[in-house]
């Protein structure tokens, strides 16, 4: 360790098992603070006991991705698919103006045929973190050093304090130059498009993932795979000099924002803040040392273990905040799913002979020695669908049974928790099925019970969800629900056997199938020997579910009429009652879902390469 009264220059870098090469000293000086992606509620006490132990980040999951626009490469009959017709552009250009203009099928005509894009999610190098809600929770890390030979840590008690800010990057373009920069930019995109097609790195895949695969081969095969490839990383390189250059002759830069509260009753308010260059907020009256600060936390091993990632080093790490309950004047918030940022960790080095102080420290003299900035990122939408999926919700809907039993045992209203406060009531009319009008009446408080609204709000969804994908043409929504079929144990030699046929299989005209080895004596069917065709199981199917439907609704078999129903209808449905039939009556036994634990991946574990006598560096 090296006392502050040497006055050696100090490095505030990242954490040495991620530096390019652990530990060496050479490597880490110019290493910036990390970014650690954790999973649970207990990441923090992870980090202590383990601090390499976090999870990768993704190179397709982890990362902002754009709509890249290809071209389509379709001919006119194929552009009458419905749901293709939802991902094609063209490109017009109007007053010097290129946008996207999206294209229906009836749109379509000879002439614009080369001028039509289908859009493509393509991933970019940028950073995407994402929020506490969908169970993904981040921490900046740096590491203090003294910069001399050796490159030995600092001791911790020399350090008066530690924090980060988090600043805001923005572009800056003249706005006589925003056309070109933007058409350049689309060039960029545009290769870069055609590389993510060519390598398969988008994260969502989409039907003609096959057909990519096999073309894929095919290059391979012909030994052009590389050759393609370099070429576009070649035009990629090129794009971007280009537009590099082109930002530099225009002026076009980045500018780096702080936050700073505004100042109410002479304190600074902890929700109304702005962002602005240190220059602004001196100009309008406040210090540049009132940016609001994070507090980096120090890092202290279990002595006991010689052998922890912090042994003999001075680490602080901090929590990134995702969300923060401050606006600026005109309402929008601190952070939000457009703009970028980046973490920017200090310390400062305590003055001997001075009180150390504690929390911000805004007005401390000490001096202020800042690392380099993290790596740029983006924060994801609160909707986002890769972020959300990380973390299952489970809703069981009322059993309707129960809440018969429950009604029937309590007074009117006991169930029914949710005030509603009408100044005016919106009643609808309803005839029959439909509505036939409504009318607005004067005040009135309704209680309604959440299993109620539950159920209803399950209906209408059911219904809309059709009709939303029909008049849209939204047909991938469908995609977006999946259902996780129940463990099937079959009762009968029936449905054993219409369990093994494939999924295709056209029970009304294809099916015939021979019983004569199934066991004898089930108490439906009898089939011992025999050889059902399509209309043979289709008597036996009404007969079987007529049964099954008069006992389980409590209704006379007359009244249930399934003349209608063909056998691809009721095959179906005779499975869906055996699967209810044999399904486990405690809950804690249903079948499980997909493990969503199953993707995680954790960053290897690294040994130093370069350790002092004595300790770790």
């Amino acid at each position: 360790m090296v006392s502050a009264a040497q006055a050696h220059p100090w490095k505030l870098v990242g954490p040495w098992y991620r530096w390019e090469r652990a530990a060496l000293p050479s490597s880490g000086r110019q290493s910036a603070p990390a970014l650690q992606k954790f999973a649970g509620g207990e990441f923090i006490a992870d980090f202590l006991a383990q601090p390499q132990r976090s999870l990768k980040f993704d190179p397709q999951v982890d990362v902002v991705s754009h709509i890249g626009l290809l071209p389509a490469g379709v001919g006119a009959g194929q552009l009458k698919d419905k749901l293709s017709a939802l991902f094609l552009s063209q490109l017009k250009t109007e007053n010097g103006k290129t946008r996207e203009v999206p294209i229906k099928p009836t749109d379509v005509t000879a002439a614009i045929l080369k001028n039509i894009y289908r859009s493509r999610l393509v991933p970019s190098t940028l950073r995407k973190l994402y929020l506490p809600l969908h169970d993904r929770h981040y921490l900046v890390v740096c590491e203090l050093h003294c910069d001399v030979p050796g490159f030995p840590s600092v001791a911790r008690n020399e350090v008066c304090q530690a924090g980060f800010v988090v600043r805001r990057r923005q572009r800056v373009v003249p706005a006589h130059k925003a056309n070109q920069a933007a058409a350049l930019a689309q060039a960029v995109r545009v290769i870069e498009a055609e590389l993510a097609e060519l390598q398969e790195l988008a994260p969502l895949r989409d039907d003609l993932a096959m057909k990519r695969k096999a073309a894929i081969a095919a290059l391979k095969q012909l030994g052009q795979f590389e050759a393609v490839l370099a070429k576009l990383e070649q035009q990629r390189a090129e794009a971007e000099a280009t537009m590099q250059a082109f930002f530099q002759q225009a002026g076009i830069g980045v500018r780096i924002e702080g936050w700073y509260p505004r100042c109410q009753d002479g304190k600074p308010s902890k929700t109304l803040g702005r962002w602005q260059l240190a220059e602004e907020a001196a100009a309008e009256g406040a210090l540049a040392g009132d940016e609001h600060v994070f507090p980096l936390f120090p890092l202290v091993p279990d002595p006991r273990e010689a052998g922890h990632d912090a042994a003999g080093r001075t680490i602080y790490y901090g929590v990134v905040p995702a969300d923060a309950l401050q606006y600026e004047p005109d309402g929008r918030k601190r952070f939000d799913d457009v703009a970028t940022y980046q973490i920017q960790c200090f310390v400062r080095r305590h003055k001997p002979g001075l009180a150390k102080h504690v929390g911000e420290a805004k007005y401390c003299c000490c001096e202020r020695v800042w690392s380099a900035p993290t790596e740029p990122y983006r924060l994801a939408a609160s909707f986002d669908s890769l972020g959300c999926a990380n973390r299952p919700i489970t809703i069981k809907m009322p059993d309707l049974r129960e809440l018969a039993a429950q009604v029937a045992a309590r007074p009117r209203g006991k169930l029914s928790p949710v005030r509603i406060i009408q100044p005016q009531q919106l009643k609808p009319k309803v005839s029959d099925t439909s509505v036939s009008g409504g009318s607005l009446e004067g005040a009135a408080i309704c209680f309604f019970s959440i299993p109620l609204i539950t159920i209803v709000a399950l209906f209408v969804l059911h219904i809309f969800l059709p009709i939303v994908v029909l008049i849209f043409q939204l047909w991938f929504l469908l995609l977006l629900r999946f259902c996780i079929p129940p463990r099937i144990q079959f009762g009968g030699a029936l449905d054993a056997k219409l369990a093994a046929q494939p999924p295709s299989m056209d029970f009304d005209a294809d099916f015939s199938v021979a019983m004569s080895n199934l066991p004898a004596g089930d108490v439906d069917f009898d089939l011992n020997g025999q050889v059902l065709d399509a209309a043979a199981l289709n008597a036996r199917l009404k007969t079987h579910l007529i049964k099954r439907m008069a006992e389980d609704g409590q209704l006379p078999e007359a009244k249930i009429a399934l003349d209608a129903f063909s056998n691809n209808a009721l095959v179906p449905l005779n499975q869906s009652y055996e699967d209810a039939k044999n399904q486990p009556q405690d809950p804690e036994q249903a079948p499980a879902g997909s493990d969503f634990a199953a993707g995680l991946e954790y960053e290897p574990r690294r040994e130093p390469e370069w350790v002092l006598q004595g300790g770790r560096g």
